[in-house]
């Protein structure tokens, strides 16, 4: 993007590329249909330390200028669930087969497998030195290395070691958008199991983040749009050294009181067993495992559930308290949050505030996403400020 819009300009561009093939990454995103934007975009679903830096990038160059851009292009967009916004063909690969050509329209100098070791000042003018010793200078320079969540498609920490060479303060990055451990081993019992819920995060007693979803239970703890939609704040928090707690509504369209009426009216033919008793209510391997860990036996006999133990019971309905385990690896995540501090980025050009004529764009910030197309829109509008600004 940077690279298109550098070359419009009129600029004479090289794009150097680590690997052997141009937009790898995005190939496989939106399962290999490309969740190019959202029709939804709004700062609102950006998180990082400065989120009026999105709300900059975005005033300039926002979702209009995107569907104008891929349009001129000749990619025009087909809309699915959620406001997501896929090309009209729901191939991830016509997407870098168009960019590949119009690059090559506009005489840009593409070199694959080119990785930049070294990013130095000399004289005023800005140096690369590949892994290979080739070194080349350049007036400008456009660092959109990306970040480093999901290695086995190339990703790597090389962009913000690039940045922090030349002074750039790099928050530590951390995975966002993946499963959660969960440490409590009876839900493991769990793999394979699907259910609407509502998934709540507590930091320091107090609600930090809700989602409301399709969950699935894993053999090591949660997954599905429902935990990774808050398995940034999980992850935030234990990487800052705190435990957070995480409550599991199962019901979440049942208020607590009605679903103890609910329970009760269950729970009046005495000598049948708990778990039998709630097998109309909720699927069998679940609601045992939610027996036990609310420490009843699902053999007992509901007349014999004591007034603590019915309420455990609705407890683990409603209102499952859990404790995740350490946080999952970057090979699962879908974006990594942290990077580039913002603060020493200008939002209208992305030149760094450190190092003239150097500019920094997309996943190397600070700045990440929820899925669903805000982490691309994201890369397109610095991409494009930063190449035009670039150019100028």
């Amino acid at each position: 993007m940077a690279a298109w819009h550098a070359a419009s300009g009129g600029g004479r561009v090289t794009l150097f590329e680590k690997q052997k093939m141009l937009g790898r990454k995005v190939r496989a995103t939106g399962n290999g249909r490309c969740n190019i934007t959202n029709r939804n975009i709004d700062a609102s679903f950006y998180h990082g330390r400065n989120p009026q830096f999105v709300r900059n990038v975005f005033g300039r160059f926002g979702l209009d200028d995107t569907i104008g851009f891929f349009r001129r292009i000749g990619i025009p967009f087909v809309e699915l669930d959620g406001g997501r916004l896929y090309p009209a063909s729901l191939q991830a690969s016509a997407v870098t087969q168009i960019f590949e050509y119009e690059l090559e329209r506009l005489a840009v100098d593409i070199r694959l497998h080119r990785k930049i070791e070294r990013l130095e000042e000399r004289d005023g003018r800005l140096r690369l030195i590949t892994s290979g010793q080739e070194e080349s200078d350049f007036d400008a320079v456009v660092l959109a290395a990306g970040g480093c969540a999901y290695p086995q498609l190339g990703a790597s920490r090389s962009g913000y070691e690039l940045a922090a060479a030349l002074g750039h303060t790099v928050h530590e990055p951390f995975p966002a958008i993946l499963p959660i451990n969960i440490t409590l081993k009876a839900l493991h019992r769990l793999e394979g199991i699907k259910r609407d819920c509502s998934v709540s995060v507590m930091r320091s007693g107090r609600l930090a983040e809700r989602s409301s979803g399709e969950l699935l239970f894993t053999k090591y703890g949660i997954s599905g749009p429902a935990a990774l939609e808050v398995s940034r704040t999980v992850n935030e928090s234990l990487c800052a050294g705190e435990t957070p707690e995480i409550a599991i509504d199962f019901f979440p369209d049942t208020d607590a009181a009605d679903l103890e009426v609910l329970l009760s009216e269950l729970w009046n033919a005495g000598e049948r067993p708990a778990g039998l008793s709630l097998r109309g209510l909720i699927r069998d391997r679940l609601c045992d495992t939610l027996l036990r860990i609310a420490g009843v036996d699902p053999a007992v006999p509901v007349k014999r559930l004591s007034a603590d133990s019915r309420k455990a019971v609705a407890a683990a309905l409603k209102d499952l308290r859990l404790r995740p385990g350490a946080v999952r690896p970057f090979n699962e995540a879908v974006v990594a949050a942290g990077g580039v501090d913002v603060g020493e980025v200008n939002p209208a050009t992305l030149e760094s505030g450190r190092i003239r004529n150097l500019y920094i764009a997309g996943e190397l910030l600070d700045i990440d996403g929820d899925s669903g197309g805000y982490n691309l829109q994201f890369a397109w509008s610095t991409g494009a400020l930063a190449g035009m600004a670039a150019s100028s």
